[in-house]
């Protein structure tokens, strides 16, 4: 051994590690017991390293929509940042394990407050998509950085081959575990806000921990990983005291009215509103009715297509998890039995026991005829089943590919095949004023799958001119019932929700299919163009209109 070189006890005093005082990259002898520390912080990081993708994903599909646009550009850029620090870690040639300490701190700390920051930057600044890009590159470039550094270490007991496959098993096991945790586990449980600061604590704890093991060759650098964890521990535990009043007052930012109840479910964000009497419930962002205005849109959404029903004993609702669909349709005696098909449970939970939405649906989510299905609609209708009289399509706007698969040929033909002789089939179709390319393409739709369809529009305050379509294989010229007479609808507007303006004339446009769903493309198109508007924009004969509002 030359006289640069030293060997030191290993911290079990079992193995030796070399170390040299040259500029070459330092050559570590692990013990069992560290190989398995280290193998299972690969595991840890991986799931870190993922959750934090999954986060920031979800966190901007919740804000800003488009979940397969802020899913790509996540993972895209973590992908580029990552490689960006695989490269830079190259230029690491020697203190390896301080290296890796140190970026296992500086990882919790920033992924601990995304989170907070990026809804603090989106609710109070124009800014958000910069803050995002910033925090992806600062997490993805120490990821990249750590999983190379961690293969060289490694590699001194296992040879570099077996080191690269060793790293690579235990990332991607981990990256399956956080593929089922976050989902599941703690995004419906713990929310954005609670699961950054709690993987950022994980990080910081698998910094301790490898510190700890390899405490001896870390000992000259022990003042300044005290510094650090002692900076990032009192920065995430802050952000713990303060996740709650931070909380309300980004909702309050996010939203206009006072925000009465909040939950995260593995499928949306639920935000209840209230001002007075204005009771406002909220997925994912956006405006699904409002109390003061929503009987206008559930009446033309049950009481049109009932009126062109001859027998009305069974009936579907597809959505409506509130509860508010169900009312409309308990108002017919003749009704036997009503099926709700949604796939949140967390909505109709919350329909079931919310004091405000439970009078305003009048507690028709606990009638015996009610029967709840907490299922996805397109797996449960191509399972056999009953017949039903009327059909009523209660779903979000087509703005994802998730939903717009539900206002395709193949779903309608799936909805078709549940429908009795004489049965009809309602589905809101968006505004046909400001998408109006996306009405039309639902309307051109389910042309293909019935003989008959109809356009109806109605003014809905909270939203503007809003759509639905009305189908069916008998004929919709004339009504076979009159209507039930409720706050909005009778005979006469029945009429006039029929009466589609002139100014909304029908358009030449795709029918929407599985494989290429154009819905979506048209959807975007439309809204998009409103908020690039500059001047306000009235409707025509429909009073004036919410641009803000959205029903998705």
């Amino acid at each position: 051994m030359s006289t640069e070189d030293a060997t030191l006890p290993n911290t079990d005093g079992s193995t030796p590690v070399t170390t040299s005082n040259s500029n070459r990259d330092t050559s570590y002898v692990i013990s069992d017991s560290q190989f398995v520390l280290l193998a299972g912080s690969v595991f840890i990081i991986a799931a870190c390293s993922l959750i934090y993708e999954l986060l920031i994903s979800s966190l901007s599909t919740y804000l800003l929509g488009s979940s397969v646009i802020h899913y790509s550009l996540t993972i895209g850029l973590f992908l580029f940042f990552m490689g960006i620090g695989a490269w830079l870690a190259q230029s690491v040639e020697n203190k390896l394990l301080p290296v890796f300490v140190s970026i296992e701190i500086a990882i919790g700390a920033i992924g601990g407050i995304s989170a907070l920051l990026l809804l603090f930057v989106y609710a109070h600044t124009r800014f958000y998509y910069p803050a995002m890009i910033v925090v992806i590159g600062g997490i993805g470039v120490l990821v990249g950085m750590e999983l190379p550094i961690l293969t060289r270490i490694l590699e001194a007991r296992s040879g570099l081959r077996r080191g690269i496959s060793q790293v690579l098993t235990f990332d991607y096991i981990g990256a399956l575990a956080a593929s089922l945790l976050f989902p599941f586990i703690l995004l419906p449980y713990f929310g954005h806000l609670i699961t950054a600061v709690f993987v950022g604590l994980i990080n910081l704890v698998v910094a301790l921990i490898v510190a700890w093991s390899f405490r001896e060759q870390l000992y000259e650098w022990r003042s300044w990983f005290v510094i650090g964890v002692g900076v990032t521990m009192v920065l995430l535990i802050s952000c713990i005291v303060w996740i709650k009043p931070a909380q309300l007052m980004i909702e309050s930012a996010l939203y206009e009215d006072p925000v009465i109840e909040t939950r995260q479910t593995t499928y949306q964000k639920i935000v209840l509103t209230q001002r007075g009497d204005d009771t406002r419930l909220y997925l994912d962002g956006n405006l699904q009715f409002s109390s003061i205005d929503e009987y206008r849109y559930h009446e033309v959404l049950v009481h049109l297509p009932a009126a062109f029903v001859g027998r009305l004993k069974r009936a579907l609702v597809i959505g409506g998890g509130d509860g508010l669909a169900a009312r409309e349709l308990l108002k017919y005696d003749s009704i036997d039995s009503i099926d709700i098909v949604d796939l949140d449970a967390g909505v109709t939970a919350l329909s079931l026991a919310q004091p405000q939405i439970v009078a305003l649906n009048k507690n028709s989510l606990k009638d015996d005829r009610v029967n709840i299905h907490h299922r996805d609609a397109w797996t449960w209708l191509a399972e056999a089943g009953d017949l039903y009289d009327l059909v009523v399509i209660d779903l979000p706007d087509p703005e994802n590919e998730d939903i717009a698969k539900l206002y395709s040929v193949a779903f309608y033909q799936r909805v078709a095949r549940r429908l009795s002789t004489g049965g009809v089939v309602i589905t809101q179709a968006t505004s046909p004023w400001f998408a109006r390319r996306a009405f039309w393409s639902i309307g051109s739709t389910l042309d293909v799958v019935y003989e008959n369809v109809r356009p109806a529009t109605s003014y809905i305050p909270s939203f503007g001119l809003w759509g639905f379509f009305m189908a069916s294989n008998h004929n919709l010229e004339k009504a076979v019932r009159s209507s039930v007479h409720g706050r909005y609808i009778n005979d006469q507007t029945l009429l006039n929700v029929l009466r589609l303006p002139a100014d909304l004339p029908k358009l030449e446009v795709e029918v929407n299919r599985n494989h290429s769903l154009p819905v979506i493309e048209y959807y975007r198109e439309g809204w998009e163009s409103l908020n690039l508007a500059t001047m306000p924009v009235t409707v025509p004969d429909a009073g004036d209109t919410n641009p803000e509002s959205s029903k998705q």
